[in-house]
């Protein structure tokens, strides 16, 4: 994962400290890791958006967006499926360890 200063509601990954890049094209980044909106001490499984690490951001703090679950479950199928179209492995095995993330 390329390094930014980001908000610290996104305090973990899948794996790691850092959310996870799990998807890039074009500066549209997706994120996978858990978000605790406001430190509210419950840390939930998210889906984050930004772009090219630099958008949307506040006082110079990348703070990418959270994305619902019903729109994150239909952006992952579908980016998946396309990913399988196009025989991209990569993408296919990042998208698919996003997806077991959210499963388990």
């Amino acid at each position: 994962m390329t390094e930014y200063k980001m908000v610290s509601y996104w305090v973990s990954g899948m794996e790691n400290d850092t959310p996870e890049e799990i998807y890039e094209d074009e500066g549209f980044t997706l994120i996978a890791g858990y978000y605790n909106h406001k430190h509210s001490y419950e840390n939930e499984k998210s889906l984050g958006v930004h772009w090219y690490g630099t958008y949307p951001n506040s006082h110079g703090i990348l703070s990418p967006c959270v994305i619902p679950e019903k729109a994150r479950n239909a952006i992952l199928t579908g980016l998946l499926q396309q990913a399988i179209l196009d025989k991209d492995k990569e993408k296919i095995a990042s998208l698919n360890k996003a997806i077991q993330f959210f499963i388990d």
